[in-house]
């Protein structure tokens, strides 16, 4: 028999050219793992955010209407669920203005995290699956408004649709 003798892999050292080499491509693999797990992590944090479509919209009567919806999982459903209230808006109420159209992590208005939250609110509200108004302005205009959306919604679905008046 033979004997088959192993010869040792030369070490790596910084004394030569290839050691300095190898930490050098090294360091930039494991820069680029980092790089790639630091994205993967703030993706995964926005995408864990919610956002809160809320609009709010000024008829000519004088009403200000201030609407929440149900949280959106990512900031393009929640745009998406706002452009599509206000279609139905500028559709029915040509001369109404829209006063703003947010998506919000958190609702920062007293009103809106109180209609988020069904808290009563000293306004007439319509209250339906997936969203909540508010009708600010004169009584007993803004009731009578909030009787006739309700209805309208109650026609046009069949979910339960309702309108609660203003808590004192």
């Amino acid at each position: 028999r033979t004997k088959v003798e192993k010869t040792p892999a030369p070490a790596l050292s910084d004394n030569g050219e290839g050691g300095i080499q190898m930490k050098k491509w090294l360091k930039i693999g494991i820069g680029v793992v980092l790089a790639a797990a630091a994205g993967f992590v703030a993706h995964m944090h926005v995408v864990a955010q919610t956002y809160y479509p809320s609009v709010r919209v000024h008829s000519p009567e004088g009403l200000t209407y201030v609407v929440v919806q149900d949280e959106r999982a990512e900031r393009r459903e929640c745009g998406a669920a706002n452009e599509r209230f206000l279609a139905r808006i500028k559709q029915g109420c040509k001369e109404c203005r829209i006063l703003a159209a947010r998506c919000t992590r958190e609702l920062e208005e007293p009103l809106e995290r109180d209609l988020y939250t069904a808290m009563p609110v000293k306004y007439s509200t319509v209250v339906a699956p997936g969203m909540r108004m508010a009708i600010v302005g004169a009584e007993p205009l803004a009731h009578q408004s909030c009787l006739a959306i309700a209805a309208e919604a109650q026609k046009q679905s069949a979910t339960p649709v309702a309108c609660r008046r203003a808590a004192l």
